[in-house]
């Protein structure tokens, strides 16, 4: 495990405390912070990054979301792949269902 001491001038403390700030709270704010950070610059993946953050995968995707950072970023041409994709599934789904339409 890779340790991060962090020091916070003393002058701090007392708005920090006043704050609700403790060490165990900075240092998970903290962590938060940077897998955020490290998440949005692309060195971390989501899950990595959540791990870091100490948060299951849906709450740091709700994290992200908070933040208006996107969980993923597709050009112009992955999202029309994408698109096709969706619908030949939907296409698919729909040839094999076993739905009867009877007219009134």
């Amino acid at each position: 495990m890779l340790t991060i001491t962090l020091d916070v001038p003393g002058e701090l403390s007392t708005p920090l405390s006043i704050s609700g700030y403790n060490q165990e709270k900075l240092t998970e704010e903290t962590k938060r912070l940077l897998a955020i950070s490290l998440f949005d610059r692309n060195i971390l993946s989501l899950g990595q990054a959540a791990k870091l953050a100490g948060l299951h995968l849906l709450d740091f995707i709700r994290l992200l979301d908070q933040q208006d950072i996107p969980i993923a970023e597709y050009d112009d041409e992955e999202i029309q792949q994408e698109l096709k994709t969706v619908e030949c599934l939907i296409q698919r789904e729909f040839n094999n269902s076993d739905v009867i339409f009877i007219s009134p």
